[in-house]
């Protein structure tokens, strides 16, 4: 099992470690060697780097080399997460609460007994996860020593008071340099929940509370600037219905501003990535208030008149374009609104189109920015 070096407060120090190699020509004088590629250009000449999941794998696809890994991720549509130094994939199991994760460049297969349910990037190669009742866990994936408490957490009351409910935990969400999102649930147990939002920061903690019409099933993603997030979640009317919603936060104003609403009757919003071209996309699934209904799924993208589809065809998941490849999960039959989207993984490059596998969950890449 892979293990980690932690590194105190949110930034490590990094250190680059250069060499310099000399060749003896024929004739018997020394000439330079050609400049040697940095991690980042030997992986673009491999091709595109992405992560995708299944219910029961993990992959990392690599040119043309995949790494996979077993895993029992379950219900879950999370996307697959990348440490900020591009180096490891990882996705949590739901029903083992494991964080699993896959090395890009050393094919790597590690498995964290976190008791989590999420996970993020913090910085470099380290990823971190909250545990009860108070700790920012850690653990650099790139390092030699186990996961541990890098910072204890005490937080405040939140500005936005309950509702009749009771803490049910809380998890990480996002984070940048400046701000690790974490979300405390409110819950009456079954389908209701709230959402109480607090950004930490290297000096202080920051209550925000609850954000209007994203109370369950909160997802995160982080925006370029540092200190902005989009989140994604949904108010529920009932146990069966309810309306998906996105909004954007600034953690260090506490400004909110919400982003047109979603169709359809029931709708729910999830998985939303906030691109380096300041683009924001999410993953959507909208359906009928009646028993047995499906339910469609699309990705959808911010627009000037709301919301439109980022392909020309439904999709359960689509990465910004790469090296000129688009990467997507074609959407296959419609789900029981209850149900996972599943599809197609299609790799797409000029004319050419490659099936990868089948029964893709979602994706994730270096390049997205999302959790």
């Amino acid at each position: 099992m892979g293990v980690a070096t932690k590194a105190s407060g949110w930034r490590a120090r990094i250190a680059v470690l250069g060499a310099v190699a000399v060749v003896t020509g024929c004739g018997g004088v020394d000439q330079p060697a050609p400049p040697r590629l940095t991690p980042a250009e030997e992986q673009a000449a491999k091709g595109p780097v992405f992560a995708y999941r299944t219910d029961a794998e993990l992959a990392v696809v690599h040119g043309a080399e995949t790494v996979r890994a077993p895993g029992s991720f379950g219900y879950s549509s999370a996307a697959v997460s990348f440490t900020r130094d591009g180096q490891y994939a990882f996705a949590v199991e739901t029903s083992s609460k494991t964080l699993v994760a896959l090395g890009v460049r050393d094919r790597s297969v590690t498995r964290i007994p976190c008791d989590c349910s999420d996970a993020v990037a913090l910085r470099g190669s380290v990823v971190g996860w909250w545990r009860e009742p108070g700790q920012i866990m850690s653990m650099d994936l790139g390092g030699t020593e186990p996961a541990g408490p890098e910072r204890e957490i005490v937080l405040p009351d939140s500005p936005s008071p309950l509702t009749g409910g009771a803490w049910d935990g809380a998890k990480l969400v996002a984070a940048t340099d400046e701000f690790v999102l974490l979300a405390r649930v409110e819950s009456r147990g079954l389908w209701w929940e709230k959402s109480h939002l607090y950004a930490i920061g290297v000096d202080a903690i920051l209550p925000l509370g609850r954000v209007p019409g994203i109370d369950a099933g909160l997802s995160a993603a982080a925006g370029p600037d540092g200190h902005t997030f989009v989140l994604a979640g949904a108010t529920a009317r009932s146990a069966t219905c309810g309306s998906g919603n996105v909004a954007t936060i600034d953690a260090a104003t506490n400004s909110v501003l919400a982003l047109p609403t979603l169709p359809g009757e029931c709708s729910a919003a999830y998985s939303p990535r906030w691109s380096t071209d300041s683009s924001i996309t999410i993953a959507t699934r909208k359906w009928a208030d009646f028993a047995g209904a499906p339910s469609t799924v699309d990705r959808l993208q911010s627009a000037a008149q709301g919301w439109a589809p980022v392909g020309e065809y439904p999709v359960v998941d689509m990465l910004p374009r790469a090296q000129e490849s688009m990467i997507e999960v074609v959407a296959g039959e419609p789900t029981d609104a209850r149900g996972t989207p599943h599809g197609v993984l299609v790799v797409r490059k000029g004319d050419a189109r490659e099936e990868l596998a089948q029964q893709v969950v979602s994706l994730g890449s270096p390049t997205a920015t999302s959790r």
